[in-house]
């Protein structure tokens, strides 16, 4: 039983009905070492990521969500508004719907 490279893969000798030859050094029958690429790039950082346009984002990004709070803030008050008139609107049907009984008018 012994397992021989095929490919990129080993398998089984028996596998594949080929013969084992022990005398054969395994590193005649590794895959070939590709070349290294430059995948991390260079040392500079791009000129998106400069001072002046990361501080020109961040007011960005403050200015936006302080106009989002606005936006909310001014739904919340609009909103309380209209609850608030119905809340009236049903505590003066109920107070013209109150009839006082005999013994409360003494």
């Amino acid at each position: 039983m012994g397992i021989i490279l095929q490919g990129d893969h080993y398998v089984f000798a028996e596998e594949v009905g080929a013969q084992v030859h022990e005398d054969v050094d395994e590193d005649d029958h590794e895959a070939p070492m590709q070349d290294p690429t430059n995948i991390i790039g260079s040392s500079q950082p791009p000129p998106q990521y400069s001072l002046e346009s990361i501080s020109r984002q961040i007011e960005m990004m403050a200015t936006m969500q302080q106009n989002r709070i606005d936006e909310m803030m001014a739904f919340h008050n609009r909103r309380y508004d209209e609850i608030n008139s119905h809340l009236h609107e049903i505590d003066s049907k109920l107070a013209k719907m109150y009839i006082p009984d005999s013994d409360d008018e003494s």
